[in-house]
């Protein structure tokens, strides 16, 4: 059974507002989130010949983003914790305004790359969401209200892609066509000032600035050795440098963090017996998810005759194929606590797990039959959307009332830090093994799909360990004594 957590919502005195607007509300914020975030990727050429970079340079469009991402969420979701959500989600907002109008407008790529770091914070609108609809309800409704916010996030993705090829096609001044977003993001900002409510739980906590700066440093160097292994190989000196630094910055981090008495990141409740099952599994999860998704394309896109393997497709086909496993995912979160009153969130996670891992088995054996493929999609669409519905809303349920923005917050950036971990590595087997038009040869294809079903079996052992959740309250009770402790 839902319940609702608190009373006389209204978003000024005396101007009461529906529990199910304020989340009509939230999912148009969430479905801006997408949007923003999908309409730049058809226009990374056109953005190229505009400010006359390589197509090297405009990686670091999408490097300094998760950059700024990673260190972002952490940060103002815990701040959320303390200050409210509500509060820190109008400074995200607005900082992402500010940065999708410093693209539009600039010139200088400089100046496009700081307004790229001030979108970072477009990654924590989703946690800020989520704890402040765990502020007001619980139990079903919330599941549900959780799984359409990461439906309409898909969705919004979509809609920008689409939406920027279609607009881009119309011949309209370049800087008119990168304003779009800031008009979306600008009419977000008016649904978050006036529209929606503050949450009402408060962390008792302080603002730990050196464990804050000691997680940025860690996650950046970490980010920059990954993304450095690809470029410059494994056993170059700056990658190895960056990631040794990266070993010490993150175990002087660790110490401090177990010996303050308020820490940036609760690491007991981080090792907690209630929240690492879904930590964990969320790394492995996103190792799978996000770090195959280059890989899929370019084995749809490889040439039979030339490679010996892949299908030859377009990229308008590829394209259809991604929106379709897309929208399957959408479907999958937003249905995910319908199936969950049957089989408990647990098997919920388990059976995504499963769908996803079956779908790998296909492309290990079936790989050269395209219907196996298509097959795949739709198993993966649907493990994969069931997951990233559940897993978000699991944590948010169990977390400690005043720890849940940064709950979540933890769960999105290990997820991030999966699929970094997971692209890295997996770029570095394609790149180990030549084929017969020295390229990747379809056996370093079938190590990835086999490393990835290996990851999704360690899911599986993960989430074996997670409590029963037929009683979710008793056992966030628990947790909440023991950290007080």
């Amino acid at each position: 059974m839902s319940s609702t957590k608190g009373s006389g919502l209204s978003i000024a005195p005396g101007i009461p507002l529906k529990l199910s607007a304020v989340v009509g509300f939230l999912i148009f914020v969430e479905f801006t989130s997408g949007f923003v975030q999908g309409y730049y990727l058809p226009l990374y050429g056109a953005l190229s010949q505009r400010l006359g970079i390589s197509d090297a340079d405009i990686t670091w469009f999408v490097t300094l983003w998760t950059l700024s991402s990673a260190v972002c969420i952490p940060v103002l979701a815990k701040l959320g914790d303390i200050f409210g959500h509500r509060r820190m989600l109008r400074v995200a907002v607005l900082a992402v305004l500010v940065g999708v109008c410093f693209v539009a407008f600039s010139e200088n790529y400089a100046l496009v790359l700081i307004g790229r770091i001030l979108t970072g914070p477009l990654s924590v609108w989703l946690p800020l969401e989520i704890a402040m609809v765990h502020d007001r309800i619980s139990g079903d409704r919330a599941r549900r209200s959780v799984g359409l916010l990461i439906s309409f996030l898909t969705i919004g993705v979509i809609a920008g892609m689409l939406a920027s090829g279609v607009i881009a096609g119309l011949g309209w001044n370049f800087t008119t066509v990168l304003l779009v977003p800031a008009i979306v993001t600008g009419l977000c900002m008016i649904v978050v000032l006036f529209l929606v409510p503050e949450s009402t739980a408060r962390s008792k906590s302080t603002v730990d600035y050196l464990g804050f700066l000691g997680l940025g440093a860690s996650m950046v160097t970490l980010l920059l050795g990954l993304s450095g292994i690809q470029k410059f190989g494994i056993s170059s000196p700056q990658v190895l440098l960056t990631l040794f630094a990266c070993v010490v910055i993150t175990v002087a981090w660790v110490f401090w963090e177990s010996k303050t008495s308020c820490p940036a990141i609760d690491l007991k409740l981080v090792c907690s017996r209630l929240m690492w099952p879904p930590y964990l599994s969320a790394f492995l999860y996103g190792t799978v998810m996000l770090g195959t998704q280059t890989i899929g394309t370019t084995f749809l896109a490889a040439k039979p005759e030339e490679v010996g393997f892949g299908f030859a497709l377009a990229p308008g086909l590829i394209s259809l194929l991604s929106a379709g496993l897309t929208l399957l995912s959408c479907i999958a979160a937003a249905i995910f606590a319908y199936v969950a009153r049957v089989i408990g969130m647990r098997g919920v996670l388990l059976l995504g797990v499963c769908l996803g891992a079956a779908g790998l088995l296909l492309l290990v054996f079936f790989h050269d039959v395209f219907a196996m493929v298509i097959a795949y999609q739709c198993l993966a669409g649907l493990g994969f959307g069931m997951l990233m519905g559940a897993m978000p809303a699991l944590v948010a349920e169990i977390s400690p009332v005043d720890q849940t923005g940064i709950a979540t917050g933890i769960y999105n950036s290990v997820k991030t830090l999966g699929g970094a971990v997971g692209g890295a590595v997996f770029g570095v087997i394609l790149a180990s093994t030549v084929g017969p038009a020295q390229g990747a040869s379809i056996d370093s294809y079938r190590l990835v799909w086999i490393i990835c079903i290996a990851a999704l079996a360690l899911c599986v052992i993960s989430l074996l360990f997670m409590r029963n959740d037929k009683a979710p309250q008793a056992a966030k009770q628990a947790l909440e004594t023991d950290l007080a402790r």
